[in-house]
């Protein structure tokens, strides 16, 4: 017998209630993600399914006792103190997104189900961090082993942050492949250049959520399922599984969210899917773009950019040639320093400065940032208030916060919650 358990989570991205369900198939939610079907992962796990590759989640951390994740949990590193058990649940949905062990008879299916899981945790329990964090933690991900870094931390600007840029540089340069939320304001996303892969969110009817920035000028801009949620739902606390997306919570749990946050962790997935087939970084980039379904104005397009994901089509094709478009351009690197390198080193070892020092101190930014007031009550835990945050120029329910650009704090750029239940096995 199954009961509602309700509790509290701060999340980039809709909250909501899980009712029960039939166990459908091994995996109890399998025939619930609706964006696994939307990527074809299925039918692409007969040709990879992410073995001997390892996924970062920058995050809250990772729920490192979860049936669904606990046997696929490498070591991994917190920058704000204690372990990296998350006690938040935003980096335990991503985690079970990516690589949902599957075929467990465990809640949910993951896009890379043989892929490992590192956890990192930048952002606290409140789902709060900042900079020097979170580039801390892209450095050790890079330095020990990680193939794939999912940054579901949405919108930042590169004039701002020039330390967050530059650790992405040095990922890349590692041979690991970044990939980094678009945003939830519902604006666009400045990202340009950098060698990461720039993912906003598609509806289960694949169009564009109200919240979901566009990638914009991102060279490798795409989209994945991030889920919608109605103001029905918001209003009952309840899950519509034919909008949101359901994964692996905090406690042994899981819960629906939705958000730039959540198509994050199905391309990172597919990342390490194609990774785990032989493809190269750049011929995995390469795949993942030219495969996309085409589901804007036609060909790429600056809402979302090559298009939606097909893990599918992805693992069918024949592997790209590589391209040359990864090599940061001459005008952001020191041109003497670019003279020097070797054709297949953007960004020579010297610029990248030791970790303890990546962040000159005018770079931090301010002391973390805390949720606005809010009217209604908490609900469980007591002290954790809950509210729907208004729309920019009228009365309407949205799923987002804007925060200013440049502050990598639970979603820079992006902070959303919601209520949301978790379920509980009782009697």
């Amino acid at each position: 017998m199954q009961r509602m358990v309700g509790v509290l989570a701060l999340a980039l991205g809709l909250v909501l209630a899980l009712p029960t369900v039939a166990l459908a198939s091994d995996d109890p939610f399998f025939e619930q993600q609706w964006a696994l079907e939307a990527i074809g992962a299925e039918a692409a796990w007969s040709q990879g399914r992410g073995a001997g590759i390892t996924i970062a989640i920058i995050d809250t951390g990772v729920d490192l006792d979860h049936p669904d994740l606990a046997d696929k949990i490498v070591s991994g590193a917190s920058f704000v103190g204690g372990t990296t058990q998350d006690s938040n649940g935003h980096g335990t949905h991503l985690a079970g997104l990516a690589a949902a062990s599957t075929g467990n008879g465990e809640g949910v299916a993951g896009v890379a189900p043989d892929a490992r899981i590192m956890p990192v945790k930048v952002l606290d329990s409140e789902g709060v961090g900042d900079l020097a964090k979170v580039v801390a933690g892209i450095e050790f991900a890079a330095d020990n082993g990680a193939d794939v870094i999912n940054l579901s931390l949405g919108e930042k600007s590169s004039s701002q942050s020039p330390a967050f840029t530059r650790a992405l540089r040095y990922a890349w340069d590692q041979g690991v492949i970044p990939v980094v939320a678009a945003g939830n304001s519902g604006s666009t996303s400045s990202f340009t250049d950098e060698p990461v892969l720039v993912v906003t969110a598609t509806t289960s009817a694949d169009t564009r959520p109200d919240y979901a920035s566009a990638v914009g000028n991102a060279q490798w801009g795409m989209a994945a399922p991030g889920g919608d949620g109605d103001e029905e739902s918001l209003a009952n606390d309840e899950c519509d599984f034919d909008a949101a997306i359901v994964s692996t919570y905090a406690d042994d749990g899981f819960a629906c969210l939705v958000g730039t946050s959540m198509a994050v962790p199905h391309v990172a997935g597919a990342a390490a899917v194609l990774r785990g087939m032989g493809f190269s970084p750049q011929q995995t980039v390469d795949q993942l773009l030219a495969t996309s379904d085409d589901v804007g104005a036609a060909g790429r397009d600056a809402t979302f950019g090559a298009g939606r994901l097909n893990l599918a089509r992805a693992v069918q094709a024949a592997p790209p040639q590589e391209t040359t478009t990864t090599e940061a351009p001459p005008t952001t690197e020191a041109p003497a320093a670019v003279a020097a390198a070797p054709p297949t080193t953007a960004t020579p070892p010297t610029t990248v400065p030791p970790p303890t020092t990546e962040v000159p101190p005018t770079t931090v930014p301010p002391p973390p940032v805390s949720l606005p007031p809010t009217d209604p009550e908490p609900v469980e835990p007591p002290g954790q208030a809950v509210a729907l945050l208004p729309d920019d120029g009228d009365d309407t329910a949205r799923y987002v916060l804007a925060v200013p650009a440049g502050l990598l704090v639970a979603g820079v750029g992006a902070t959303t919650w919601r209520l949301r239940r978790q379920l509980a096995t009782v009697g």
